[in-house]
């Protein structure tokens, strides 16, 4: 199995402490944390995309490019482009020039976002998100695998026999995921052909399988006969002891989850009503993977056998902990759990 790992870059201040730190210190902890990745045995790195927020990573490609020259293994995908509020042209540009210079390393995960006044900053309509986003795939495989394309749409403009440079290096294209936290996200990645994430912060463990499920028959009910690829992602916390990490994750989970749901549904985040999945921390029925090593690893098997996944994303650095928590939950996960779920095979 891969494992990845994620930074969607929010800069918050410290819960318990209240301290913030500066842009340029959340910016250097960003890059300490990506650049950790390949040495430390990871696939892939995944960087977030926001705008007009205190998520401060507007440009995903900026980070991806940085962290190319300095590698020479690891994927290289943003989680996610903001399809709908892009041209598709340019992001066609942009994930091919990635994948020449990091030779073939480029993917691209797209999404429609969690804060829909940025639709309004963009002179959107947000009821438009989903027709965006599929126009806009259509237009982005269109744009790599033809040439002289002569296109019409709602949205784009219309191009006249438009070849986009540089052609793609890889076959057909770099790869594309949308990510899904509803069945009917799922339905238009599984229509469209394109390979699913599915984030367990938003979705419950119990759903998982029904979305798996479903994803795989629309896929084959359309025709899509080159094998699917799922991905799952979810927060982890690895610690020396279990009741650490439940300590630690009460202090910082809960104030990055409310204000997180706070921009998605204009309630006020001391009103918002946290869902069991990211708040009974070592149940069941918790997403987070936390505790000792064998609880995470367990956390996550349990995860990506549910989802039908092929690959699991690590994401650890939000909601204003402190560094140092940070990295040694990265450094512990790295030692004794990281190499035990390489071994795996829980999609087969």
């Amino acid at each position: 199995m891969e494992v990845g790992l994620c930074s969607f870059g929010d800069h918050r201040a410290n819960p318990v402490t209240g301290v913030w730190t500066t842009q340029d210190e959340r910016h250097a902890h960003i890059m300490e944390y990506l650049l950790a990745a390949e040495p430390l045995g990871f696939d892939t790195l995944i960087c977030g995309e926001h705008h007009f927020s205190s998520f401060i990573k507007s440009v995903p490609q900026i980070f991806l490019a940085w962290i190319t020259g300095q590698t020479e293994r690891i994927r290289l995908a943003t989680g996610v482009t903001l399809l709908p509020h892009h041209d598709p042209v340019r992001i066609a540009e942009d994930f091919a020039t990635l994948g020449v210079v990091s030779d073939g390393r480029a993917e691209v995960w797209v999404g429609k976002g969690v804060e829909p006044y940025v639709y309004a900053h963009y002179g959107q309509d947000l009821k438009q998100a989903t027709a965006m986003q599929r126009e806009g795939l259509d237009l982005l495989t269109r744009l790599w695998t033809d040439t002289d394309l002569t296109w019409t749409g709602d949205f784009p403009p219309p191009l006249n026999d438009v070849t986009v440079q540089p052609r793609p290096v890889q076959t057909p294209h770099p790869p594309i995921f949308i990510a899904a936290g509803s069945l009917a996200s799922a339905e238009d990645a599984a229509r469209l052909g394109v390979n699913l994430t599915v984030t367990g912060l938003s979705a419950d463990l119990a759903s998982m399988p029904q979305m798996r499920d479903r994803y795989l028959e629309i896929r084959a009910e359309c025709g899509h006969a080159h094998k699917p690829h799922i991905t799952v992602l979810a927060h982890v916390h690895c610690a020396p002891t279990s009741q650490e990490a439940i300590d630690h994750l009460r202090q910082y989970q809960p104030p990055f989850q409310s204000w997180v749901i706070s921009k998605k549904t204009g309630v006020k985040p001391e009103e918002v009503e946290l869902p069991p999945r990211i708040t009974n921390f070592g149940s069941p029925e918790c997403v987070i993977a936390c505790g000792l090593p064998q609880q995470v690893l367990d956390k996550i098997c349990q995860t990506v056998e549910l989802m039908g996944a092929d690959r699991y994303i690590y994401q650890g650095d939000y909601g204003g902990q402190p560094w140092p928590k940070v990295m040694g939950s990265l450094e512990r996960f790295s030692d004794r759990v990281l190499p035990e779920l390489k071994t795996l095979d829980l999609a087969a």
